[in-house]
């Protein structure tokens, strides 16, 4: 393999290593799940969010346990994503969208936030951690919840801690177990989405009715 193709296949690892700590990321503050959040910063880190500030070996902690008290069923999404390598060093800029419950006087509102973390990395022991991060706020906003789409007792909700159905599907896989799969009756299925979008005043079209 000429060099110039080995250089391009290592900053792709590179790069490949900081998303994967992105995205990390976002599910671990979801999760509320401190290990995953803290994985993201080296202990010496700074985190700026401008309003406050926070050291790399308190993230963890931190972060779920805030996020636990002050909003439930959050969203954390990164999307657009440009990274930088310089050696051992990186720079990344995220665009993020957050939303998220919360209640105020008993009534459910919808937080929502855009933002982009600019965060600096370092590669240490072939390990891949930021180092510095700023977050930028583009935009907030804060929408009374009016109305909902009813759910069936079948529907599976998210939880804001680990006993989410997701950790239970990764530790399938960890442990390399294939449980049988049970597949749906067509007609059932098509009856329960119908009902359950009917009852909230939307219609499936006509087309996929006669399906």
């Amino acid at each position: 393999m000429d060099a110039k193709r080995e250089k391009r296949l290592d900053e792709l690892l590179d790069k490949g290593d900081i998303h994967d700590r992105l995205m990390r990321y976002a599910r671990g503050i979801d999760r509320n799940d401190g290990e995953l959040c803290g994985d993201t910063f080296w202990p010496d880190a700074l985190v700026d969010h401008g309003h406050s500030k926070f050291k790399g070996d308190t993230v963890g902690e931190l972060f779920a346990t805030v996020s636990k008290h002050n909003a439930h069923r959050q969203v954390h999404q990164i999307t657009n994503l440009v990274i930088e390598l310089n050696g051992d060093l990186a720079t990344s800029e995220a665009q993020h969208w957050y939303t998220a419950e919360t209640e105020r006087n008993g009534v459910a509102y919808l937080l929502s936030r855009s933002l982009r973390y600019v965060d600096r990395w370092e590669k240490r022991n072939d390990e891949w951690r930021i180092f510095h991060r700023t977050t930028i706020e583009s935009w907030n906003r804060v929408d009374p919840v009016v109305e909902r789409i009813p759910n069936s007792e079948n529907v599976y909700l998210c939880k804001d801690d680990k006993s989410d159905l997701s950790y239970h599907l990764f530790e399938l896989t960890r442990k390399r177990e294939k449980p049988p799969l049970q597949y749906p009756d067509a007609d059932k299925n098509y009856l329960s989405a119908s009902t359950r979008y009917d009852s909230a005043g939307f219609r499936l079209r006509d087309e996929s009715r006669n399906k």
